[in-house]
């Protein structure tokens, strides 16, 4: 349902743009009482993800234009977060690699170039970078380049894509992300927590040809998400501290206007129980955002995917494409996601 998931997501966007702004009477309150009176803002990895699934709802409609202002997004996002000094963050893998997908299968291979360079400078032994790299230093004869890539991927990589072959892209949601539970070291501090499940990667192959590929992790949320709370905890922890404080003031000044220490005691405790940790998160992401990408015959194919287990087994034919058109010299994409 992607323009379905488009609207939805856009609302999402402009709602976490407008929550950015702290309100002083909703943060005061929070303080005295709970997080939970504050509207949710979202954890910074939530909202540019919000924007790598727009991109992917934009990408299959298809509408790559507004699928590329949306990879656009999620790393200018990440620019201003690292230079507002937020966190340690690293660069999105999953949106610039999709961007230079997307420039590729529009046939605007410099643009494309651009964004595998940039992601080679990033992290150079990144999965699936040495056949685009080749291929679009060899067609825009960027010879010292191409040389470069040669050396570093080595003499036997097949990367041209002749007429009569075409490449499927497949992006994956694998697996579930981790959700929030109380800390149990301190109960009103949150901590991601890892959830079950089974898969580990997928591949697909054409029933016909033969031609298969695995998928390769590009962004991970579960880490990710794992992280980036535990840094905040310390921010956590003092306001929670600094919530005790308040509501034992508050509590105080309760029993001395009413001459009750009574009212005092019972307004402490409900203070103190109406605080907890704010669990509330984007519990239906995956745990990983994965890519595949395969060559196979121009025409109509059936692609079937398998599903590899963390514990090594294999789930053959999880899923099947039936009858996927694939142009000469084109890039079609698909999207899958796992069920556990």
């Amino acid at each position: 349902q992607y323009p379905l998931a488009v609207e939805t997501f856009l609302k999402a966007d402009k709602m976490a743009e407008i929550q950015d702004y702290t309100s002083i009477s909703a943060e005061a309150a929070s303080v005295l009482l709970s997080d939970e009176v504050k509207p949710y803002q979202g954890e910074d990895f939530e909202k540019i993800l919000i924007n790598a699934y727009l991109a992917m709802a934009f990408t299959f409609q298809p509408k790559w234009d507004s699928a590329l202002v949306e990879c656009r997004k999620v790393n200018h996002k990440i620019g201003l977060m690292i230079s507002e000094g937020k966190l340690p963050y690293k660069r999105n893998y999953f949106a610039k690699y999709l961007a230079g997908t997307l420039f590729e299968a529009r046939g605007e291979l410099n643009d494309a170039f651009v964004d595998y360079r940039q992601l080679y400078k990033w992290q150079s032994s990144l999965a699936l970078l040495d056949v685009p790299l080749l291929r679009m230093a060899s067609r825009l004869g960027a010879t010292q380049e191409f040389q470069q890539y040669r050396k570093a991927f080595g003499k036997n990589v097949d990367y041209k894509l002749g007429p009569e072959m075409g490449e499927i892209i497949l992006l994956v949601e694998q697996g579930k992300g981790p959700i929030k539970v109380p800390d149990p070291r301190m109960r009103l501090l949150p901590m991601f927590q890892k959830r079950p499940y089974r898969s580990a990667y997928v591949e697909i192959r054409d029933t016909k040809s033969q031609f298969s590929a695995r998928s390769h992790t590009f962004f991970d949320i579960e880490s990710t998400a794992i992280r980036q709370l535990e840094l905040r905890t310390g921010k956590i922890l003092a306001k929670k501290l600094a919530g005790v404080a308040a509501k034992e003031l508050v509590a105080h000044q309760v029993g001395k206007e009413t001459e009750s220490p009574f009212l005092g005691a019972l307004t402490s405790l409900i203070l103190h129980a109406q605080d907890q940790a704010d669990l509330r998160s984007w519990s239906t992401l995956p745990a990983r955002l994965q890519i595949a990408r395969v060559r196979v015959p121009a025409g109509r194919h059936d692609v079937v995917l398998d599903m590899v287990l963390r514990s090594g087994g294999k789930v053959k034919a999880q899923y099947e494409w039936k009858g996927v058109e694939v142009k000469p010299g084109q890039l079609h994409f698909l999207n899958y996601q796992t069920p556990d």
